[in-house]
């Protein structure tokens, strides 16, 4: 099983791969239904029957306990960043299908299913927000909601998810009991600390804002300089200033302003509306509520006497999500008869994990990623950690589906 583990995890890294060794496959690319179909013909092929939902959310069940109406959910995602590397999201797929495939053949009888779970557009990278299929199937969004959100190019998740044909009808057709994920940390606490395991109890929060600066379009050649209403200029203004603000702040904050959209991105039109992305994350999601809000009062006149305006397309509050105590406990209990080092820990990033805790005990398993780099070619997480993730998924699942 362990071999089988490096063995699929190097199979899906070649879809989607860049010439820097990284995974692109963004959500409805070609390369998210070639790793969506690769995954349903080894699935199948091992016994599971598969069912794709109004979002592409795809259920692999491992009948192990034949009539019962409930199931273990265990799985990740497949999408990627743009610059992904080939750990994130991918080893909790393909860990997922390595043990319970490997349960089911043992010919065990449980008093759970398992079911191997792909969550659709966890990233956010295409469209976002992130986290879209988990948070469908909470209802948190609806799918009517989730299939209209649409990419810089204008096209739909709905209209993606159809061109690979993985715009189901389907539904899980279980109830879930338990959610589990296995995931690769992206920081460097196990990595600094020498650690094989972490048992995840909760999330940091995180306040996300999207704000567009909206000016007015004009030659960039004979426009009078006072007569311009530059978006851009106003962005880069609130760029600087957000960097100042939040490194003025007490406490423990991670921030960033990662991604910007302008329009009508021509160089040789005044922009007039601009679109940045930012984010504030602390353990407090109080921390990241009042360092947003003194932001904005400290950008909003600067931005005014510019001649622009701002308009806010999303203000998202994520407060921090406790994930299921039995599952830490189970966790490190696991780890401790492996004869692996364990300690509980926070998350920083967003999981699929964190969404379905909203309406099931869920968990958070994490192996050590080297330096702490994630969302990058350069990820890296050793073979043994891979394989020590892969037995603590396997034995937790035995466990909570008996």
């Amino acid at each position: 099983m362990q071999d089988d583990l490096i063995a699929l995890l190097d199979r899906f890294a070649a879809i989607g791969a860049t010439p820097d060794k990284g995974v692109c496959r963004l959500t409805g690319s070609p390369e998210d239904g070639a790793a969506r179909q690769l995954f349903a013909q080894i699935a199948a092929a091992r016994g599971a029957s598969l069912s794709t939902d109004a979002v592409g959310n795809m259920f692999a069940t491992f009948a192990t306990a034949p009539g019962a109406q409930s199931t273990i959910l265990c799985g990740s995602h497949l999408d990627s960043q743009p610059t992904g590397g080939r750990f994130d999201g991918s080893l909790g797929v393909l860990a997922a299908l390595e043990a319970a495939s490997a349960l089911y053949a043992e010919g065990g009888r449980y008093a759970h299913n398992l079911t191997v779970v792909n969550w659709t557009n966890e990233e956010g990278a295409r469209f976002q927000p992130s986290l879209t299929g988990s948070s469908v199937f909470t209802g948190k969004y609806t799918a009517e909601f989730a299939l209209g959100l649409r990419d810089r190019l204008g096209v739909s998740m709905g209209e993606a998810l159809a061109q690979i044909g993985y715009l189901g009808d389907g539904a899980l057709g279980l109830t879930p009991v338990h959610n589990v994920e296995l995931h690769v940390e992206q920081g460097g606490h196990l990595d600094e600390t020498g650690v094989q395991i972490g048992a995840v109890t909760a999330s940091w929060g995180v306040r996300k804002l999207t704000l567009s600066f909206v000016g007015a379009p004009s030659h960039t050649g004979p426009t009078a300089m006072a007569k311009r209403r530059d978006a851009m200029r106003a962005a880069a203004l609130a760029i600087t200033e957000f960097h100042a603000q939040m490194e003025a702040e007490p406490g423990q904050l991670h921030w960033s302003a990662a991604k910007i959209v302008a329009e009508p991105d021509s160089p040789n039109v005044v922009a007039s509306r601009v679109t940045v992305y930012f984010e504030i994350r602390n353990p407090d999601q109080r921390i990241c509520t009042e360092a947003g809000d003194r932001f904005m009062a400290a950008i909003t006149p600067a931005i005014a006497a510019l001649g622009c305006a701002i308009e806010i397309a999303t203000d998202e509050a994520r407060p921090g999500t406790q994930l299921s105590p039995e599952g830490v406990a189970l966790t490190l209990e696991v780890a401790a008869e492996l004869g692996l080092s364990a300690t509980d820990m926070l998350t920083i990033t967003g999981h699929d994990a964190l969404a379905l805790a909203a309406v099931m005990p869920s968990t958070l398993v994490f192996v050590p990623s080297v330096g702490g780099l994630s969302h990058s070619p350069q990820e890296l997480t050793l073979p043994e950690d891979l394989r020590n993730g892969g037995a603590v998924i396997r034995e937790m699942l035995r466990r909570l589906a008996s």
